[in-house]
């Protein structure tokens, strides 16, 4: 009886779980499939996909009354920066971040209660499942920025090339992200939206501290610093941009020569643990044995 009554919720979970895969793969099929036969030839894609989050969507667009009225504003204010530095800001926000958050916790406190008899595995359960998300957010963030920071020297070293051939700045950023629209880099995107806020009026100094606001990267901050007082002071766009791309570029080759000599370095542990215990083995062993046999 008590394994019968452990394997029904547990099915009862595989179950709707499954229904709610199928009905989130025919919906975002058909959304996708719309949007393929609408598309334009000059459509920009800027928002990233997370089917992981919008699994979710019915469970926290259902808490989004109990999230808007929680009074934590710094943690919805840091959830918020974190979704637009991730890319996820055309799909989510701060609130459905949260309420991804409850849901998972639930999700987790369910399991709890089924495999688990004690409190605390319950208690560390609903921890894991609130921690989870935020952890996923953190490191879909991380990565995007990594990305941003790969993708600067040869996105720059572009822009400088069209300057120098003739093109305004403005210009220059249209036809780089004309030519990586379809490359889906995170850099590009950037610069498309701040050409977007550039053409809504905006100057180019305040698109340029957006965009740095935006991505939360010291690299990004320092090149918009740099383009910023260029501006202010007339000098020429194009030695700048050639100046911050091979700036950039020497900087990724250094960080590459360091995690190489990191890298050695981290495997002398593994190797003295693991691999030279074998090779003394290998060969010493015989002569162990023959020393024991006698």
């Amino acid at each position: 009886m008590a394994s019968l009554s452990f394997i029904q919720p547990l099915s009862y979970l595989l179950f709707f779980g499954a229904t709610l895969f199928f009905i989130y793969t025919m919906v975002s099929g058909s959304k996708k499939l719309a949007i393929s036969e609408n598309a334009r030839d000059d459509d920009f894609e800027i928002a990233e996909e997370s089917r992981f989050i919008l699994m979710f969507r019915p469970f926290y667009r259902v808490l989004s009354p109990l999230i808007e009225w929680l009074p934590l504003p710094g943690y919805k204010s840091r959830m918020n920066r974190y979704v637009v530095t991730a890319g996820l800001e055309g799909q989510v926000n701060g609130n459905d971040m949260i309420g991804f958050q409850v849901s998972i916790m639930l999700v987790f406190v369910f399991c709890g209660f089924i495999y688990f008899d004690s409190t605390l595995s319950i208690l560390l359960a609903a921890a894991a499942g609130l921690a989870y998300p935020y952890v996923w957010l953190y490191e879909k963030k991380k990565e995007r920025q990594e990305r941003i920071k790969l993708s600067m020297p040869d996105v720059v070293d572009m822009l400088s090339l069209s300057v120098e051939a003739g093109l305004s700045f403005n210009a220059a950023v249209q036809k780089v992200c004309n030519i990586y629209r379809h490359d889906k880099d995170p850099f590009v995107v950037e610069l498309y939206l701040m050409d977007q806020n550039i053409k809504l009026g905006r100057s180019r100094e305040e698109a340029l501290k957006i965009m740095a606001d935006r991505v939360e990267l010291m690299e990004l901050d320092s090149f918009a610093s740099i383009l910023i007082q260029a501006n202010k002071m007339g000098s020429s766009i194009a030695e700048v941009l050639k100046s911050q791309a091979d700036r950039m570029r020497s900087e990724r080759f250094l960080k590459a020569e360091k995690l190489g000599a990191q890298a050695s370095q981290k495997l002398l542990l593994p190797m003295m643990l693991f691999i030279f215990p074998v090779i003394f083995i290998v060969i010493f062993g015989p002569y162990l044995v023959k020393f024991i046999m006698g």
